[in-house]
């Protein structure tokens, strides 16, 4: 009897304490999906914002305008075309 006693009263020690470490293991999981969700959206935003894109668009019309090869105005003309279907892909992205 006593050892039954004995047996159930460490048993249920022993099941709080994994009951406590589950909860730990998923409030611990749930922190690291928040950060890494807002990780990712900090990114989305930086990347997103207009100086930025406009640094992006300025330095590649920059190498356009200064390239010394032959073929400068078809590669200026690929360069607008791939400006504007970015441009047309981030709007219907959303």
């Amino acid at each position: 009897m006593v050892d039954v006693l004995l047996n159930k009263f460490l048993l249920k020690n022993n099941m709080t304490d994994i009951a406590q470490k589950e909860r730990d293991f998923y409030a611990q999981r749930h922190h690291a999906h928040l950060a890494e969700k807002t990780a990712k959206q900090q990114c989305r935003y930086l990347v997103g914002k207009p100086e930025i894109l406009l640094g992006i668009v300025g330095l590649g019309a920059y190498k356009g305008m200064s390239d010394a090869k032959p073929k400068v105005k078809s590669n200026r003309k690929t360069a607008l075309i791939t400006i504007g279907r970015t441009a047309l892909l981030s709007l219907f992205k959303l």
